[in-house]
């Protein structure tokens, strides 16, 4: 379906604690999506950011001494090593369920992204209620990181 499809699908986390049989399927779908460029899905399995960062900080001081020497710098060589590795981080995290926190994802991709809450369980996420969050989103100023400067 994926290769009829053009869908590119990426698989995020720690599967080594998965069975051999689903390690080989992450693989397999993994390398599958090289080859696309169409709509792109992301799963999370066993992911927890901590644990992202831990395992790309592993990687990192394996690989930072020759990507510093092709002039890389520390953050992309770091951004490098995660497991969304040349995925754009998210603009936007919609958190569902009324709760106000991460709750451990995406902790280093989600630096400059917007949050909106809602206290709509995901059972009932519509898109009326998605269309409000987008609407919330166009609202905001993006300055990533920037102070905006008073007229």
């Amino acid at each position: 379906t994926m290769e009829r499809d053009g869908i590119k699908m990426r698989v995020f986390g720690d599967v080594t604690g998965l069975p051999l049989q689903l390690q080989n399927l992450v693989a397999k779908t993994n390398e599958i999506s090289t080859h696309y460029s169409g709509f792109q899905a992301n799963i999370c399995l066993n992911y927890g950011g901590r644990d992202e960062i831990v395992r790309a900080a592993k990687k990192f001081n394996a690989e930072a001494q020759s990507r510093r020497e092709r002039g890389e710098s520390d953050e992309d060589v770091f951004s490098a090593c995660l497991d969304t590795a040349g995925i754009p981080d998210p603009d936007l995290i919609i958190r569902t369920s009324g709760e106000l926190r991460l709750s451990n994802f995406l902790l280093w991709q989600a630096a400059y992204a917007e949050f909106v809450f809602t206290d709509v369980l995901w059972p009932e996420f519509t898109p009326a209620v998605f269309a409000d969050c987008i609407k919330t989103y166009l609202g905001r100023t993006r300055r990533f990181g920037k102070v905006v400067e008073s007229i």
